[in-house]
C-alpha cells in the first residue's frame, strides 16, 4: 500500500446556541452556518490542521471532523508500545490484555509528525474491545482529550469506534472513529481514522487585519470602529456627486451589533441614501472607487460580494481610480477611514 505522508484535516462548525447570548436564536442545520466559512490556522502540524469558526464565547454543539490521521500499532520490537498484561485461557483465548500507548500521526509514513497519543487498554473478548483516552499532543489541542471505545476483529478491515466523552477543547464530546486497516508491515499495523464528534467548545476570536487606505488625503478626522468586527452586517451610504456620508453595523467579539456613527454628513434627501443588508451567507470580497482629481474626496464607491454588486455610489468622474481585492480565505469586517466633516475622503477595509 502507500505511504505517502497525508495531512490531517481538522474543521468545526457552530451548530448551535453562543450561551454567552441567550437571545441568540439555536441554528439547526449545519449547511446554514454562514460564519463557518471563516477558517483560522492554529500553527500545528501543517496548514491543513485547523480551525472553523462562527462567534466568540462558549459554543454548545460545535461539529469537529478530523481526517487522515493514522494509527501506528506496534506490537513487538525494542519500540513496540503495547505490552501484554493478562495472558488468554489455554483453551479459548479469551481475556488476552494489553496495555497500549498507540501514537496518532498525521500522515501514513516515516516523517509524519505525532498528534496525539492513545492511553488505554484492548482485550479479546470474542473481539477485540479497546478502551484509551486519545490525547491531543499539539498546539491549541495540546492535552485536550476524547475518551474511545469500541470492538473490532482482528482480520475486520474497517468498523467504528465510539466517542464518549472529553476534556479540554473537546469537552462534553459525543460521536464516533471510523478505523480502517492501512497497511500491515512485519511488526506494524497502521490504522486510517477519520473522526467526527460534537462537543462543547471556546471558540478562537481573531483579530481583524487593516488593509488600505484608499482614496484621497485631504480628510484630518479619523475614523474607527470599536472592538474586533467579526462580521458585516449593513453599510449605510449617502451620496450626490460623491460618497458625502457612511455608517455601519457589524458583530463583535461578543456577538453583539455595533453601528457606527455616520462619517461624514448625513444628506437631507431620503433618494441619496442607500442601505446595504448582506444576507446571512454574504460577504465582501472587493471594494471599487475612485477619488476626485484634486479635491480628495471619494467620488465613487462600489462593493462587491460573494452575491452580486452594490453601487456605484456616487458620479464616475474621480480619478485616480482604485480596487482592492480581499484575500481569499478571508472577508470584509469593518471599515475605517478619513473625513473632512462634508465628505468621505478615504477609505479601507478590515478583514479576518
Amino acid at each position: 500500500m502507500a505511504t505517502t505522508t497525508e495531512e490531517p484535516t481538522i474543521t468545526m462548525e457552530t451548530c448551535g446556541d453562543d450561551v454567552s447570548d441567550p437571545t441568540m436564536e439555536t441554528i439547526g442545520v449545519l449547511s446554514d452556518v454562514s460564519m463557518a466559512s471563516r477558517s483560522l490556522p492554529v500553527g500545528v502540524v501543517s496548514t491543513n490542521f485547523k480551525v472553523t469558526r462562527g462567534f466568540g464565547g462558549i459554543a454548545e454543539n460545535v461539529k469537529v471532523n478530523v481526517d487522515r490521521l493514522y494509527l501506528r500499532q506496534v506490537m513487538t520490537g525494542w519500540d513496540a508500545n503495547q505490552s501484554d498484561v493478562i495472558q488468554p485461557n489455554a483453551v479459548t483465548g479469551l481475556g488476552k490484555t494489553a496495555v497500549n500507548n498507540w501514537g496518532v500521526y498525521d500522515g501514513a509514513g516515516s516523517k509524519a509528525e505525532l498528534v496525539a497519543k492513545t492511553h488505554g487498554m484492548h482485550t479479546l473478548a470474542g473481539k477485540w474491545s479497546n478502551w484509551f483516552t486519545l490525547a491531543f499532543v499539539v498546539g491549541r489541542f495540546e492535552a485536550s482529550t476524547l475518551q474511545v471505545m469500541g470492538a473490532n476483529d482482528e482480520d475486520e478491515a474497517d468498523n467504528d469506534w465510539a466517542i464518549v466523552g472529553g476534556t479540554g477543547e473537546f469537552a462534553m464530546a459525543r460521536g464516533i472513529i471510523r478505523r480502517r486497516v492501512y497497511s500491515i508491515t512485519n511488526n506494524t499495523l497502521t490504522h486510517a481514522l477519520t473522526i467526527e464528534f460534537f462537543c462543547h467548545m471556546t471558540e478562537v476570536v481573531p483579530s481583524p487585519t487593516k488593509r488600505g487606505t484608499v482614496g484621497g488625503n485631504r480628510g484630518t478626522l479619523p475614523r474607527e470602529m470599536e472592538g474586533k468586527s467579526q462580521r458585516l452586517e449593513n453599510v449605510t451610504i449617502y451620496h450626490v456627486g460623491a460618497v458625502e456620508g457612511f455608517q455601519f453595523s457589524y458583530v463583535d467579539e461578543d456577538g453583539k451589533i455595533r453601528t457606527t456613527d455616520t462619517w461624514g454628513r448625513v444628506h437631507p434627501d431620503p433618494l441619496r441614501k442607500t442601505e446595504i443588508k448582506f444576507g446571512p451567507s454574504e460577504f465582501v470580497k472587493k471594494v471599487n472607487g475612485a477619488q476626485r482629481g484634486g479635491e480628495g474626496w471619494l467620488s465613487r464607491f462600489e462593493i462587491v460580494t460573494t452575491h452580486k454588486t452594490y453601487g456605484p455610489f456616487g458620479v464616475d468622474n474621480g480619478t485616480p481610480n482604485f480596487s482592492y481585492t480581499v484575500p481569499e480565505d478571508e472577508t470584509v469586517v469593518g471599515f475605517f477611514g478619513n473625513t473632512d466633516n462634508i465628505f468621505v475622503t478615504s477609505i479601507g477595509v478590515y478583514t479576518i
